[in-house]
């Protein structure tokens, strides 16, 4: 009889310790799961900054293109003489003062 005793308690013991482990795992796998989902939402909001960024860029990418296509006119060539090289054109008349 007491061989069986003793055999019942350790069945119980190593029951008790098993169970300890688990929750002890479990413990573990929860605290991962929380840090896991405060990255997520990190990530989240870093994705959402991200597609602002894009959206920006391509509407400046938008604006570039537009300069480009400007900057091929005659009109332009015109503004750049007239501003940086202080040309006339034909049909205009230059005024300045006698300071």
């Amino acid at each position: 009889m007491r061989k069986r005793k003793k055999r019942r308690w350790g069945n119980r013991r190593e029951m008790v310790c098993i169970s300890a482990v688990v929750v002890v795992l479990m413990c573990v796998v929860f605290a991962q799961s929380s840090r896991l989902r405060e990255k997520n939402a990190g990530y989240e909001a870093r994705i959402g900054e991200l597609n602002e960024q894009i959206a920006r860029e391509s509407e400046r990418a938008v604006e570039i293109e537009e300069l480009e296509e400007y900057v091929k006119t005659p009109e332009y060539a015109g503004e750049v003489a007239r501003q940086k090289l202080g040309m006339v054109g034909e049909d205009e008349i230059l005024f300045r003062s006698a300071d």
